[in-house]
């Protein structure tokens, strides 16, 4: 399923299970063995990628950042939807 800011919010992403992480102070580091890639991720984005387990919804992977990261302007929304669709785009999450 294709990310989008409307009908994908009970979608619930799943990283591949090939992934490496290794979570660092101020974030992480995907790493991917085939080939031998890295992503680093800010400590925002290694939250969110923690909630990427097929379990949580688009809907509560935004619903738990407004909670945890209380911080925001604005919502979080548009950001959790563009991280999502990087880490897709990036071949980093399961297709469903």
């Amino acid at each position: 399923m294709m990310i989008n800011s409307n009908d994908s919010k009970n979608y619930c992403p799943k990283i591949r299970d090939d992934l490496l992480f290794k979570e660092m102070d101020d974030g992480g580091v995907v790493y991917i063995p085939a080939t031998e890639e890295c992503h680093s991720l800010n400590a925002t984005s290694a939250y969110i990628w923690a909630l990427c387990d097929g379990r949580h919804s688009v809907d509560s992977i935004i619903a738990a950042i407004k909670e945890d990261f209380n911080k925001f302007d604005v919502s979080p929304e548009d950001a959790v939807i563009d991280l999502l669709k990087q880490l897709q785009n990036k071949n980093l999450l399961e297709d469903k």
